[in-house]
């Protein structure tokens, strides 16, 4: 760092420990690579910064960088031993592995310390070893240079909390890094030796609120950054069919990482069922887009454009069905990208009473066979189909594999009316009353519903008629006739009557206004 004085950063230094004391020896760090999780505390170590600290030795140390300064410390590593004579491992013929590793970092208030997590959730198993071989201090200190500003940022964060914040002073906070393990191209089937300068660049930064992560470019090993993804597309039309379906997909994490990686290494140009790639390319382009820095909303006229000429259904700007779309865009994507080149056949197998795992293991394995790619890896799965012979009771059990499926929306089965009840004698003014009664039932469902909410007594009953344009135009006698002929725009009306009054003739007043 002191020699490379053109890089305009300043590391701050943290010496790296185990949570709980130091556990050197092989033992220590067995018992860390068999756990679940492992936590681990970085704390500053301003000795560090002293001219005579530098030439202290047996110490590991690595660098936490931001992706624009891992490109500039790459380029001036390479020089600076060009000029002296060497040789660079970080050069393009270099072997470069990337090991993303996901931490969650807390702060103890009041402190300098960070607690640094790694748990096996997070990580892949060997990932998490990786991690814990990184930061374990077995028999030398580990110590770590963040040049990139995130330490501090976390640290600011929960200093400028207020006294009063309800949230735990131990937030954690999720932090991805990517470790970049350099080795030099094997010569004559020797192993490749590792470059004495190991980077590791941070690839989540913490923003107003945001995560904006980093990622690795596929051409040259040049680090790029990812925005927050919150970018929006522009209506063409009545295109918000389209905009919604596409930024469900982009905002799917799997796929989102596949699409900013390299994935033009497996579109299939060669399938027949696919679009030569065309359709892969301009999805890409658009998730890219999606995820810009700093990137402004926009309108996606070239990738309406491609969808519209495989699939002219899309054409022009009007409305269409979202899911209609969406299958059209996977099952396009999927043959785009399937990474099998030769479809074998396979005949399915009867199951025989084998045990259902068994059997959708042999299915599956067969539909992988002839469908690869990353949307079966992350939109599809089997679902198990039970046959029955009526006659000879033979049971045939198939899993068949599904994209999407197809569900009824909940409904009720019940209907809300709204009745308003006159009484004959003048007690009381008119009131409205709501029921709910079954949409399958009759009328005398819907009077025994109406009388016990207006409390009827024992010697009324009820007459209910249906108005229209002020005037009564029929009265539900029928007790039997289906409920479902009474229209939800239909208004009704009850009048309580005397029980004794069921013969008598009912004389209808009609008042209206004259012009």
């Amino acid at each position: 760092a002191q020699e490379g004085a053109e890089i305009d950063a300043h590391g701050i230094p943290y010496a790296a420990a185990p949570s709980g004391g130091p556990s050197y020896g092989f033992r220590g760090v067995l018992s860390l690579l068999m756990s679940e999780n492992a936590a681990f505390t970085l704390r500053r170590a301003d000795d560090l910064l002293q001219p005579e600290a530098s030439a202290k030795a047996g110490a590991r140390s690595y660098a936490l960088v931001a992706a624009d300064l891992f490109g500039k410390a790459r380029t001036w590593h390479s020089d600076s031993l060009k000029s002296n004579g060497k040789s660079s491992l970080l050069t393009e013929e270099a072997s470069v592995n990337i090991y993303p590793i996901m931490l969650r970092v807390s702060v103890t208030r009041g402190t300098n310390a960070l607690t640094v997590k790694i748990s096996r959730k997070d990580n892949s198993a060997e990932n998490f070893k990786r991690a814990n071989k990184i930061l374990a201090s077995e028999s030398e200190p580990v110590h770590i240079w963040d040049f990139s500003g995130r330490t501090t940022f976390i640290l600011m964060n929960e200093w400028n909390r207020m006294p009063q914040d309800p949230r735990s002073s131990d937030q954690e906070m999720p932090l991805e890094i990517q470790f970049y393990d350099i080795s030099e191209p094997p010569a004559n089937g020797a192993a490749g030796r590792k470059d004495e300068l190991a980077l590791t660049m941070g690839s989540s930064a913490l923003s107003n609120g945001g995560i904006m992560d980093m990622d690795l470019d596929s051409s040259g090993g040049i680090c790029k950054q990812v925005g927050s993804g919150l970018i929006g597309l522009d209506n063409l039309g009545n295109t918000c069919f389209m905009n919604s379906a596409v930024q469900c997909l982009a905002h799917t994490s799997k796929l989102v990482d596949y699409f900013l990686g390299d994935y033009q290494k497996e579109i299939n140009t060669q399938n027949p069922l696919g679009m030569k790639g065309e359709l892969a390319y301009s999805f890409g382009d658009l998730v890219r887009k999606l995820w810009a820095i700093d990137g402004t909303s926009f309108s996606p006229r070239q990738f309406k454009a491609k969808l519209a000429r495989f699939a002219p259904q899309f054409s022009g700007f009007n409305q269409h069905d979202s899911q209609e779309l969406l299958a059209f865009l996977l099952d396009g994507l999927h043959e785009d990208l399937n990474r099998v080149k030769c479809k074998p056949y396979a005949e399915a197998k009867d199951s025989d009473g084998r045990p259902d795992e068994e059997v959708a293991d042999e299915y599956w394995g067969n539909h992988l066979a002839r469908n690869d790619s990353i949307i079966v890896d992350t939109c599809q799965g089997q679902y198990k189909s039970t046959l029955v012979c009526p006659l000879c009771k033979k049971v045939s059990i198939t899993f068949d594999p599904f994209m999407y499926l197809s569900l009824p929306l909940p409904s009720t089965t019940m209907r809300t009316m709204t009745v308003t009840v006159f009484s004959t004698d003048g007690s009381i003014g008119p009131s409205p009353y709501t029921v709910s009664i079954p949409k399958s039932g009759d009328f005398k469902t819907l009077i025994n519903a109406l009388s016990n909410a207006c409390s009827l007594r024992d010697d009324e009953r009820l007459l209910v008629a249906e108005v229209y344009n002020s005037s009564l135009i029929r009265y539900l006698e029928d007790p039997s006739d289906d409920i479902s002929l009474i229209r939800d725009g239909d208004k009704l009306v009850a009048y309580r009557l005397p029980k004794d009054s069921e013969g008598a003739a009912v004389v209808v007043f009609k008042s209206e206004r004259m012009e």
